[in-house]
C-alpha cells in the first residue's frame, strides 16, 4: 500500500472516529433525558435516530475537507462531477454495509441493557463502544472492495 493511500485509510478512520464520538455523546445523552418519558424500546430507537444522523453530518463535513482536492481538475479552475459523482457511489457502497452491522447491533445490545436495568446512558454507552470496532472493520474492508481510494481506471 503506498504512502497515499494508507494515509487516506487514516484520515478515514479518523473521521469516522471523530463522527462516532459526537454521534455518541448526543445519543447517550438523548437516551439519559427521554429514559422517563419513552419506553425502553423508544428510548433505544430515538437513540439510534440521533445517533446516525449525527454521525452522517460530522462525518460527512470532515470527509469533504479531507477529500475536496480530489474533487477539482488539474489545473484547479473547476470541479469535476464525475468524479463526486464516483466518490459518493463508493462512500455510499462503504458506509452501507457498515451502517447494516451498526444499525443491527447497536440497539440490540442497548435494549438489552436497558432490559437489565442499566442507566440509559451507560447502556448507549457500552453498546456504541462494542459496535465501533465491529463498524471499523466492516469499513475499512469494504472501503478496500470497493477501492473507495483509488482513481477510477
Amino acid at each position: 500500500m503506498n504512502r497515499s493511500r494508507f494515509r487516506d485509510y487514516l484520515l478515514f478512520n479518523r473521521n469516522i472516529l471523530i463522527g462516532f464520538a459526537g454521534a455518541f455523546l448526543t445519543s447517550a445523552v438523548t437516551s439519559q433525558m427521554i429514559a422517563k418519558i419513552t419506553s425502553q424500546l423508544v428510548n433505544t430507537l430515538i437513540s439510534l435516530a440521533v445517533d446516525t444522523s449525527v454521525f452522517f453530518i460530522i462525518f460527512g463535513v470532515l470527509f469533504y475537507f479531507d477529500n475536496k482536492d480530489k474533487f477539482v481538475d488539474e489545473q484547479g479552475k473547476r470541479r469535476e462531477s464525475t468524479k463526486v459523482k464516483w466518490i459518493i457511489l463508493k462512500l455510499a457502497s462503504t458506509l452501507s454495509i457498515a451502517e447494516i452491522e451498526y444499525n443491527t447491533v447497536k440497539p440490540t445490545i442497548h435494549f438489552w441493557l436497558l432490559n437489565l436495568d442499566y442507566q440509559p446512558f451507560i447502556a448507549s454507552t457500552i453498546a456504541s463502544f462494542i459496535t465501533i470496532i465491529g463498524y471499523l472493520v466492516v469499513a475499512d474492508s469494504m472501503a478496500y472492495f470497493t477501492r473507495l481510494f483509488k482513481n477510477k481506471s
